[in-house]
């Protein structure tokens, strides 16, 4: 089976180090998390959910400030699924971050934040996958697969509102959606695909066996 590289968040520091040459940069944060010489997480406790969370988050690659958030609460340091923060270094170059936002009520979400090697940044909203990968489609190739939105399930378990499962594939050693495995995965628990997108105007019978 392929070995995944990936780089767990290795060090966990005061934004105020000098070691780490931040230049004041994230005043008043609460927690760094350095994943590399390059890009440092820096995260300030919110008063929100009795101070578990984080708001605002900085995102600093080469000492730059590239990505900052202050509506969102993150989870940084495995209060939630203890499986992120979680950087995949991709074959080209680019890398990943992925973040865990607290969606209370709701189910949590994963940020996508992938930085090009030069520092450009595109962000994204994924499934929390259970970070157990595996060969779902038996293509020799590891996949991770989740829902984006909490679904209703009415009557006996047999019946639900459509709520697809979205699979991606460990490619490179980076994260992209594989069609494919999404939509055959989605025949199988609803009989045919109806998107990639959850809808509560289907009211449809799914097989729970294949959730």
């Amino acid at each position: 089976m392929r070995r995944l590289l990936f780089i767990l968040a290795v060090t966990i520091v005061s934004c105020g180090t000098p070691k780490q040459k931040l230049n004041n940069l994230t005043t008043g944060a609460d927690t760094a998390i350095a994943f590399s010489d390059r890009i440092i997480l820096c995260g300030q406790h919110s008063d929100e959910f009795g101070g578990t969370s984080f708001k605002p988050i900085t995102i600093l690659f080469d000492n730059k400030i590239i990505f900052r958030d202050s509506l969102n609460d993150y989870w940084l340091t495995g209060y939630s699924s203890k499986q992120y923060p979680k950087l995949l270094k991709c074959a080209d170059g680019n890398c990943q971050l992925l973040i865990e936002i607290d969606e209370r009520p709701n189910q949590n979400e994963l940020a996508r934040l992938t930085v090009s090697n030069n520092g450009q940044l595109h962000q994204d909203r994924l499934p929390i996958f259970n970070w157990n990968p595996a060969d779902i489609d038996k293509d020799g190739k590891l996949e991770v697969s989740g829902i984006l939105t909490n679904g209703e399930t009415i009557a006996n378990g047999d019946s639900a509102f459509y709520n697809p499962i979205l699979v991606y594939e460990l490619a490179d050693n980076c994260l992209s959606l594989d069609s494919l495995a999404t939509i055959g995965k989605n025949k199988k628990i609803w009989g045919q695909f109806y998107g990639y997108q959850y809808n509560d105007s289907l009211l449809l019978p799914f097989d729970r066996r294949e959730w």
